[in-house]
């Protein structure tokens, strides 16, 4: 079996959790619900429920070596071999992948835009552009959505080795330099308080159960949780080393990205006057039209941006597929030519689906909505209870404990192992009630 270096796992790993969810979703999500109401609900699950169920998937995997669909029934009692269906998470990353790569090729399109010096120069005009792209533009949107696809397909045929760990060690430290640059030049401008105050000034009065299920599905959604990624990662991950370590590296690695993706993009919002709240089309509408006012300087950010924002994608794309290909080449005993071809087939005829069906909504979202929605909020929090149940109540504690390695003992394993039992999977639950 090939495996990662120490370094190649973390940063694959991390490339995986810092993608388009910390950099393009976090920032609208934050926007449209409040501001620090759901930084608080989004910080409190990302320590309680996503770094618990990360530790979880990463105790599966490094302990079977396997893809999901055999983990979860190798490692049940006998009577319970049924537990294998909780493998079908995998799935959640075809679809995810799907209308993520959809968001590249968007970003793609803005990132010539930026070469060509096509930004927008007024607010109708940018969003004229937009609209006029996603609604009308079906030519292009189909050529990047297949350039993006194309990449991807061609990183997965390497393999671990030489292509999702290669990629990560060239993209992952250009990722970080950039965004530490932009964070330092958001720093120098006037309205880097108002973004940190929007952040991080309490506002208790914008929590409701929307807001904690949709903050609980971003902390998943951040760290590539329930999808099988971690688990498959694991599989590979050095022999030697604390684990627990890598896990808690790569988790505040994200965590920090989250929260400097916000300030970047709330010191350029608030600094033009834009509104927050525009959901998805945030960096398509809002910061564009920043960028052209601000100039020379405004063109080199835009350019740095749009290159962030398409490594962080396409790092964390790729390792949205590689869960099934694992399990299909394992299952059927498939060369991963071939597993490329079929799990890359099926995800590019969604995206093309969910781009093309752009324009029809179905109560009051469209097949991309959906897409996102029914994944983030229901498909990957249920995966990360099935879990932590598994985990917490069917495998016996002294197994649960051999599987830390002795690098999780003391009031540190006690309390992580009353979080998965109770705390994580009652509150997602709940939580998802109150949604219904």
């Amino acid at each position: 079996m090939t495996r990662f270096s120490k370094a190649g796992y973390v940063l694959a790993t991390a490339g995986s959790a810092i993608g388009l969810g910390a950099i393009w979703k976090f920032p609208y999500m934050t926007g449209q619900n409040g501001g620090m109401a759901f930084v608080l609900v989004f910080t409190l699950a990302f320590l309680l429920f996503g770094i618990s169920v990360f530790i979880v998937e990463i105790f599966f995997g490094r302990t079977s070596g396997q893809n999901a669909f055999k983990t979860f029934e190798d490692l049940a009692p006998k009577n319970m071999r049924f537990l294998k269906f909780g493998g079908l998470m995998i799935f959640s990353g075809v679809l995810i992948f799907s209308f993520y790569v959809v968001v590249l090729g968007w970003l793609l399109h803005y990132l010539f835009l930026v070469i060509d010096g096509g930004l927008p120069k007024s607010l109708d005009t940018a969003q004229s552009l937009w609209t006029e792209f996603v609604s009308g533009e079906i030519f292009y949107q189909l050529l990047w959505h297949f350039v993006i696809v194309a990449i991807c397909a061609y990183v997965l045929s390497k393999g671990v080795k030489k292509g999702i760990e290669r990629l990560n060690l060239i993209l992952m430290p250009l990722l970080l330099l950039i965004f530490i640059g932009l964070l330092g030049y958001s720093m120098l401008q006037d309205s880097f308080m108002q973004s940190f105050e929007f952040l991080f000034t309490p506002d208790f009065s914008k929590l409701n159960a929307k807001v904690i299920v949709e903050a609980i599905g971003q902390a998943f959604f951040s760290l590539s949780l329930g999808v099988g990624v971690i688990l498959t990662y694991s599989n590979t991950m050095p022999k030697e080393g604390n684990f627990i370590r890598y896990a808690i590296i790569i988790a505040l690695l994200n965590f920090v990205f989250c929260l400097m993706a916000g300030l970047v993009v709330f010191t350029f919002i608030f600094g033009y006057g834009a509104e927050p709240s525009s959901g998805p089309g945030l960096v398509f509408i809002s910061l564009p039209l920043i960028f052209s006012h601000m100039g020379t300087a405004g063109e080199i950010i835009a350019l740095l941006f749009f290159i962030a924002l398409i490594f962080a994608g396409i790092t964390s794309a790729v390792s949205m597929l590689e869960p099934f290909n694992a399990y299909l080449m394992e299952h059927f005993y498939w060369s991963r030519k071939k597993t490329n071809l079929f799990s890359v087939g099926i995800a590019y005829i969604l995206g093309v689906i969910a781009l093309l069906s752009e324009s029809l909504t179905f109560f009051d979202k469209n097949l991309f909505g959906w897409f996102d929605y029914i994944t983030s909020s229901f498909m990957l929090p249920l995966a990360g209870v099935f879990m932590c149940i598994y985990m917490g109540w069917v495998l016996k504690k002294d197994k649960v404990y051999a599987m830390s390695g002795g690098y999780l003992k003391g009031i540190y394993f006690q309390t992580w192992y009353f979080i998965i039992r109770f705390i994580a999977p009652i509150g997602i639950i709940v939580a998802m009630i109150n949604l219904i």
